[in-house]
């Protein structure tokens, strides 16, 4: 923010071996992240598209048909009998008796949180959910950590001088390697899965997606360069575990921070909300929300004030561009600072307090909500999990809520408003959820 009050909404900054362009304000984000130039993806963010990409490394053509697929199955909540509705609701009955057994002592909730979002995924891809003390479960979950601490580390080296670069990548919390040790353990545990389905796969009927994918390789295979390969199967599903758990547990984990916080304000109100909507038996749907405003409104103002990737995820100039009086050469990366549009005082009244009545208008929510909330990014490269995430985030917090009162653990005290909480510190505190 300094830097933006100091040089403008949109600066350029050469840091070690990349060429960065930063967007400061919700008009430059909006005008630049909708131009067709920069709907490429960095080559150096992560992985690269062309070894197992998926719907977040791609470009061009084998990204446009990648998405369009995945829209489809994310928009129509998932494949099979049951729905990702009716998944998601499985974990959430899951983690609520999961809770019960500690009979109101402090959990640590994130390590209940994190497998059952993870399941919701698992089951979205591999079409089955595990226990969480199974082992597969354990495994998934042990190797999804190792995945993420390794990416977080290795990532960061994408951007420093060549001459660093070679150093710092000998080391082994940074190494390159690393990343892809991990990265290849994932891909054979998923291509056993795929065997597995290769095996049992019905051709009227998809169990998941890697159901929905392998009927897609079929039916292009005859295509010299189909955009639709096993090898891009394999970075699609560790595109929706990267993307679809870490964060939306987060997310979670924030909400249920803030009800203990705040447990006679904000967590009664959406309290007596399930109580007047959905009663204390039934489970909540999704449905439910449109009779839910303060509920929904607690939800996008979590998204706002704790913004789970305050940077976004890079774009780049797949060619030069010009925007305003910018020229943008091929290859620059292109970042949103999502962070500071969601606390940008021109735009939100008081951004560092926690207060879902910004989203009511004459006592109503309202609709759709504000296009300057923008968690999920802009423009086609947007994230599209966003309805498959805003589901489980609903349900999670009605279905807990339903059935607890959460509180901090005894004689404890929770500094929220604190905008560097950095997530091992978050993972400290623990909760009480005594039965409602």
């Amino acid at each position: 923010m300094k830097w933006a009050q100091q040089y403008g909404p949109v600066y350029r900054i050469k840091t070690g071996s990349a060429d960065m362009v930063i967007l400061n304000d919700f008009q430059s984000i909006k005008k630049f992240l909708t131009k067709k130039e920069v709907l490429y993806r960095p080559q150096k963010w992560l992985f690269r598209g062309e070894v197992y990409g998926g719907v977040a490394t791609l470009n061009g053509d084998t990204w446009v048909d990648n998405r369009r697929f995945c829209l489809h199955v994310l928009r129509d909540l998932g494949f099979g009998k049951t729905s990702m509705e009716e998944h998601v609701k499985e974990e959430c009955q899951c983690l609520v008796e999961k809770i019960a057994e500690k009979k109101g002592a402090p959990v640590a909730i994130q390590e209940y949180i994190f497998p059952s979002t993870s399941n919701n995924i698992a089951a979205l891809v591999y079409g089955s959910r595990y226990p969480f003390e199974h082992p597969r479960r354990r495994y998934l979950d042990e190797l999804l950590s190792e995945l993420f601490k390794a990416i977080r580390a290795g990532t960061l080296v994408e951007f420093l001088p060549s001459f660093v670069r070679k150093l710092v990548t000998k080391l082994p919390s940074t190494r390159r390697t690393v990343i892809m040790s991990k990265l290849m353990e994932f891909i054979e545990y998923t291509k056993g899965q795929v065997e597995q389905h290769k095996a049992t796969i019905d051709e009227h009927f998809n169990r998941d997606f890697i159901d929905g994918y392998l009927k897609k390789i079929k039916e292009h295979e005859n295509e010299p360069n189909s955009n639709f390969q096993p090898r891009f199967l394999m970075g699609n599903v560790l595109s929706f575990f990267i993307a679809g758990s870490n964060t939306v547990a987060v997310t979670i984990h924030w909400h249920m921070l803030n009800f203990a916080d705040k447990p006679d304000t904000v967590q009664a109100r959406v309290q007596r909300e399930i109580d007047e909507v959905v009663g204390r038996e039934r489970q909540p749907t999704w449905e439910d929300r449109n009779k839910m405003p303060y509920t929904m409104a607690c939800i996008w103002e979590m998204y706002r004030w704790k913004t789970v990737s305050p940077l976004g995820v890079p774009r780049g100039a797949g060619e030069d561009t010009v925007f305003d009086d910018y020229f943008i050469p091929k290859g620059t990366t292109i970042i949103p600072n999502v962070w500071a549009v969601h606390n940008d005082p021109t735009l939100w009244k008081e951004p560092s307090k926690f207060d879902p009545s910004r989203f009511f208008k004459d006592g109503s929510l309202v609709q759709p909500k504000p296009e300057c909330l923008i968690p999920f990014s802009i423009g086609k490269r947007m994230c599209p999990g966003e309805i498959l995430a805003s589901v489980e985030i609903f349900l999670y917090i009605t279905c807990l809520l339903q059935k607890y009162r959460i509180l901090p653990e005894e004689g404890k005290i929770h500094d929220l408003d604190s905008i560097d909480i950095p997530l091992v510190e978050l993972n400290r505190y623990k909760l009480r959820f005594t039965p409602r």
